[in-house]
Formats: structure tokens, C-alpha cells, sequence
């Protein structure tokens, strides 16, 4: 028989790990509701062309890292279907929500429109630390508003929820402005002009974006790429000087936040859509963690709604690897407690007993307290073990004496302690309890 096993880049997410989700998940939905944010929902796979035209053809994403999405051999077409258009599993979530604010009239909406998201993204790239094929994604994105608080103030939200989550000082976030596609057009002449002095040394990458996109070299990764990007010209000494001011009013306000940053100038993230503010943020030097793992990440985009024939509207967003942050929570070794999923557990011994706890359960819960029981038919004492493993604060034991006499034994997990009451009496005692 063959041995199955998960397709390389992907992992389960075992029980024990879930506490860690939830406890994420809770934190960002407390955070995002704060901020004014609705949460959106697009579908896990679209039109391929919705992602080439906003990452631009030649990235890595386009051309070496989209799930295509077939149909079975053997199934039928559906008439309305387009069948001449390749459809990808979403490699990011950012394109699909402006496909669904243009889609959705959502511009009709009170201006900005602030939208989140958490859930899986697809890219057949080489899995490395907290980066899977199959990688789960939180983040934000505020259209409508091209005011520079709004770049800080989305800035921040990204730095609340690290707070609450115990990371504020163990991360750094470094920052710059790539300006507007006229301040991008000077970059890329004085870029061009930099690098054709050092393309035989560029790395194949590299050679291939200094035709597409000069700017993306400067987010190479490679060591003998890194020492020639640093002589390159600063980008932020060729923006123009809206740019200028619009920058140096979002580093004011995260001043004023009290949010420390490093002012990266080679910093220009990897998608053709970016326009003015970008920024990452990630495990400082001092955190004992790899400053590779980027936890956050985003930037204005302010040209991709026009370019999907909306009018121009300015947008900015960022996202967050939910795989990599808790992979921080844990080698951080912050505690999180597990969340008790009921106030009591039912613990039952012998036939008779096990006929009487499921309509008691039901009873209790229709009574608004949250009931669960211990299946199987181990001993009381092995039943005891379970129940308090599920963390149940109080345990209700039913045995064949207590069926006869109509009791239930109440024990409370926390001080050890056990008393009998009636059944009639039962719910006002374990409410008064709980209260307790």
C-alpha cells in the first residue's frame, strides 16, 4: 500500500496548533472592527489576466509561481462558461478586492472604503520558513483616500495588532517612496543608466528585469546583485515634489505615533502595482529571528484601479503572513492560553448513565450554558483525566446510583471539590457556580 503523505509546500494544521489561529484571528478582527474595516470574502481562484495586469508580465509570480485551475477531463463546459480564459488559484488578495470594489459599485460607497481579509494564497515557489505553496494571508486595504495620515494611520493598524500580540519590540519597520509614475520614469532612466555598466555581473534575473523593470532590481536578494545595488541612485532623491511632501508628512506622522522606522532607500517591493509609500515590516536584528521572514508588507497602489478602467482613485494597503507570524509567536515562546470551549462536562458511567447525559446536555444548553461530555467508555477515573484536559471548569458525574436517586455529583475542576444536588436543582446551582 502506498504511504500518503501532503504535497511538498503544504502541512496540516494539527489541534494543537489551533490555538495559536484563533488567537490571531481574534486579535485582527478586534483590530480591523476598531479601524472601521468590513471583512470581504473573493473567490480562491480568478481570471488569470486580473493578476497580469496588475503585477505586470515578467514577475516571478506571473511566470513561474500561478496554480492554473482546469477542469476534469470528462466534465461537461457549462455554456456561460469562458473557457478561452485561464483561471489561477489567487496568488495574493489585493487584485481580486479592487476587481470586486469596481465589480461591487463599492465607489458609490462613503469614501474610503476600508476592506480585510484573512485566508489562504496559492504560489508554486520553493518552500522555505514559514513560506508554504499553500500560505495564509491577513491584511487591509483602504480605497479612496489619498491623504498621507491614511498611509500612517494603515501603518499603525499593522503595528497595533503586533502589539497586542507581544511583538512591538522584537520587529522593525523599514520604509521609502517610489513616487509617481512620473517620479518613476526618471528612476528608471538613471537606473538604466546606473546598471548597464554592470550587467554582465548582474545575476539572469536581474538582466531579465533591467528590461521589464529596472526597479525591481533593487529588490534582489542576491549577494553579488546586493553589492552593486548599493551604489545605485537613491530613488528618493528623484521624487518630485508632491512625492516629496506627501513622504515626509507620513514620516511626521509615525513620528508623532511614536512608531520607530528605518528610511530604506532601496526599498521597493515587488509588484509593478506600488506607487509612493511602501514599507515592510519584520523581526529585528536584535530578535533572534530571520530578518528574511517579512511579517508585513504593503504600499500605496494608487494607479491599479484606473488600470483596471475604474476611475483614478488612490488605494493602500498591506498584508501579513499569518504561517510566519505565528512561527514568531512561538519561538518567542509568548503564552497564550487555551480558550475554554464549555463551562461543563459530562461525565457518565454505565449504560443507564449514558442514556441520561445527552438530553441533560441539551437541556443545559438551551439553558445558555455551554455543554459538552467525554465520549467512549473508560473508567470515572480515565473520564476525569479527559474532562480535564477540555478545561471545563465544572464536571457533572452520572452514575447508575445517580440515575435511581435523579442526582447529579457537581465537581468543581478548579478546587477539587464535589457535592450532589437534584436534577430539578441543577441549572440555578451550576449558574450560581459559574457566576462564581
Amino acid at each position: 500500500m502506498p504511504t500518503f503523505q501532503t504535497p511538498r509546500g503544504t502541512k496540516d494544521i494539527l489541534p494543537d496548533d489551533q490555538k495559536y489561529w484563533s488567537y490571531l484571528a481574534k486579535i485582527v478582527s478586534e483590530k480591523m472592527e476598531a479601524f472601521g474595516a468590513q471583512k470581504i470574502e473573493t473567490p480562491i481562484f480568478e481570471y488569470a489576466d486580473l493578476y497580469i495586469r496588475a503585477m505586470g508580465a515578467g514577475t516571478d509570480v506571473i511566470d513561474k509561481e500561478m496554480f492554473e485551475v482546469r477542469r476534469a477531463a470528462g466534465a461537461t463546459p457549462d455554456e456561460k462558461d469562458d473557457q478561452a480564459k485561464m483561471m489561477v488559484l489567487r496568488p495574493e488578495y489585493t487584485a481580486g478586492i479592487v476587481r470586486a470594489y469596481l465589480q461591487n459599485g463599492m465607489a458609490t460607497w462613503p469614501q474610503p472604503v476600508k476592506l480585510w481579509y484573512f485566508g489562504p494564497s496559492f504560489r508554486y515557489e520553493r518552500p522555505q520558513a514559514g513560506r508554504y505553496r499553500i500560505f495564509n494571508q491577513l491584511g487591509i486595504e483602504v480605497i479612496g483616500d489619498e491623504d498621507p495620515l491614511t498611509d500612517s494611520a494603515v501603518i499603525y493598524l499593522g503595528w497595533q495588532i503586533l502589539r497586542a500580540i507581544g511583538l512591538e519590540k522584537k520587529v522593525s519597520l523599514d520604509i521609502n517612496s517610489i513616487g509617481c509614475s512620473a517620479c518613476r520614469a526618471k528612476m528608471k532612466k538613471k537606473l538604466v543608466e546606473y546598471f548597464q555598466n554592470f550587467l554582465p555581473e548582474l545575476c539572469p534575473n536581474c538582466n531579465r528585469r533591467f528590461i521589464e523593470n529596472p526597479l525591481r532590481i533593487l529588490d534582489c536578494k542576491e549577494a553579488s546583485c546586493q553589492r552593486i545595488i548599493a551604489g545605485a541612485p537613491q530613488l528618493i532623491d528623484l521624487l518630485c515634489q508632491d512625492c516629496k511632501t506627501h513622504f515626509k508628512q507620513v514620516l511626521e506622522n509615525l513620528e508623532i505615533l511614536q512608531i520607530p522606522y528605518n528610511l530604506n532607500p532601496r526599498l521597493v517591493r515587488g509588484l509593478d502595482y506600488y506607487t509612493r509609500t511602501v514599507f515592510e515590516i519584520y523581526p529585528s536584528a536584535d530578535s533572534n529571528q530571520s530578518s528574511s521572514r517579512t511579517l508585513i508588507a504593503g504600499g500605496r497602489y494608487d494607479d491599479l484601479i484606473k488600470m483596471y478602467g475604474g476611475i483614478s482613485t488612490p488605494a493602500i494597503g498591506w498584508a501579513a503572513g499569518v504561517e510566519r507570524i505565528i512561527e514568531i509567536i512561538k519561538e518567542t515562546d509568548i503564552q497564550i492560553k487555551d480558550e475554554i470551549a464549555s463551562d461543563v462536562c459530562i461525565v457518565q458511567v454505565g449504560d443507564k448513565a449514558r442514556k441520561v447525559a445527552l438530553p441533560l446536555a441539551s437541556k443545559l444548553e438551551d439553558e445558555g450554558i455551554k455543554t459538552t461530555f467525554v465520549l467512549g467508555k473508560d473508567s470515572l477515573k480515565g473520564q476525569l483525566r479527559s474532562a480535564a484536559k477540555l478545561g471545563s471548569p465544572m464536571c457533572l458525574i452520572i452514575g447508575q446510583r445517580e440515575v435511581i436517586d435523579k442526582t447529579v455529583i457537581i465537581r468543581d475542576m478548579n478546587e477539587a471539590s464535589q457535592e450532589t444536588i437534584r436534577q430539578d436543582k441543577l441549572v440555578d446551582a451550576l449558574k450560581e457556580k459559574l457566576k462564581k
